[in-house]
């Protein structure tokens, strides 16, 4: 009889034990897309000493890879174990391209890469929303694990910045993710089949999501990658050595994990719809701090209040945006943002000779989200599902 009840209270947590080993993979691979995502900002410097780039041409390459990441998002269909299994292996094919291109082709490697981003991002997070019944809470964690590896790429760069070879970093991730497409070949739970609203027209969003959602989607997925894509290069131009230079995207990557930290833990007691509004409003000073001047511990100050601003906003924005519609199409259109922003702040920099200007354009964009946070119905948003459905009913066309 004691034996039955060892048995009986050792099975659930033997059960708990093994679902947490079956998705430990899952985590770990989306803050490796974390380090993905960050690493060719930090990387920009070596890259465009290498290749003799301007910064125009900089910018192209975060416009490939960003655009590139949209359409991996479009092309999470069917099974989302096969959709994971492609993605992985075209990091590790864009992985190695840019590592032994020496600059030729690499807007085609550059874009094969942040496609397998945008599959691989994708996937997981259709996963997650398919096992957490669309949580909130949910997408918030799971993008603080990817900030916990876009928080480390910086120091992963040390080496390379200082020697101007991309090679080992690149190779080093293309390692880990082919990996991870091994691990998911192997796999016999993870069979989950893309939802209905995946299998529809992506244009079909711009019908089911309030528009003023999606451009605040797509302008906070471009505001994250302008300036964590150019943060590096800023403070290089500023006249600061290596350690300031990887200091500057470590405070903002910093910043935004511990804001998704401090919101996984404290979700219950803050109003979604206030966080929001109160980050943006943050988002929009720092923006101005970071463009007002090059001084070191004022610009390790504004990156760090700019992260920690974005920290909940895209989960939150994000996972509101799927209760209207469960597919990949809202995350093509986040990339689309973040593919086109960090292009305008390389091409104005060009144009104007000064980076600085250049980085007027993610500010501009935290001043128009400021704007929308005041003018729109983010409560209504924030709502519940059944809730939601309710007050949409007598407001069918909340902007």
């Amino acid at each position: 009889m004691g034996l039955a009840v060892g048995e009986a209270e050792g099975g659930p947590g033997r059960l708990r034990l093994s679902r947490a080993a079956a998705i430990a993979p899952i985590y770990l691979a989306f803050a490796a897309t974390g380090v993905g995502v960050a690493l060719p900002g930090v990387l920009l410097p070596a890259m465009l000493l290498r290749w003799h780039l301007q910064d125009e041409q900089g910018g192209r390459l975060f416009l490939m890879a960003w655009l590139g990441s949209s359409l991996g998002a479009l092309l999470v269909r069917g099974s989302l174990q096969r959709a994971l299994v492609r993605g992985s292996i075209a990091i590790v094919s864009g992985a190695l391209g840019l590592s032994f291109c020496a600059g030729r082709g690499a807007d085609v490697w550059m874009a094969l890469y942040g496609m397998g981003l945008g599959l691989t991002m994708t996937s997981i997070s259709l996963v997650r929303r398919q096992q957490s019944a669309g949580s909130g809470t949910e997408m918030v964690r799971l993008n603080l694990l990817w900030a916990i590896g876009a928080c480390s790429s910086p120091s992963l760069t040390i080496h390379a910045l200082t020697v101007g070879d991309v090679r080992p970093v690149f190779c080093g991730l293309a390692l880990c993710f082919a990996a991870l497409a091994a691990w998911t070949v192997l796999q016999t739970n993870l069979s989950i089949e893309a939802t209905d609203g995946n299998r529809a027209s992506p244009w079909t969003v711009f019908h089911a999501v309030p528009l003023g959602l999606i451009v605040m989607t797509m302008l906070i997925t471009g505001i994250e990658a302008s300036a964590g894509g150019w943060l590096t290069t800023y403070a290089r131009r500023g006249g600061h050595g290596i350690a300031e230079a990887v200091a500057a995207p470590s405070c903002f990557w910093a910043g935004l994990l511990l804001s998704r930290l401090f919101w996984s833990v404290y979700d219950r007691w803050l109003t979604h719809d206030r966080t929001v509004r109160a980050s943006v409003v943050l988002m929009g000073g720092a923006a101005i701090l970071l463009v007002a001047g090059h001084n070191g511990a004022l610009m390790l100050l504004a990156a760090f209040c700019l992260g920690f601003g974005i920290g909940p906003t895209y989960p939150l924005l994000l996972a509101w945006a799927l209760r209207f519609q469960g597919s990949g199409a809202i995350f093509f259109l986040a990339g689309v943002g973040s593919a086109c922003l960090p292009w305008l702040t390389g091409l104005i920099s060009v144009e104007r000779h000064s980076l600085r200007i250049g980085l007027a354009v993610p500010m501009i964009a935290t001043l128009v989200m400021v704007a929308l946070s005041l003018a729109l119905p983010l409560r209504l948003w924030s709502m519940g599902d059944s809730a939601m459905r309710d007050a949409s009913a007598q407001n069918p066309a909340p902007f």
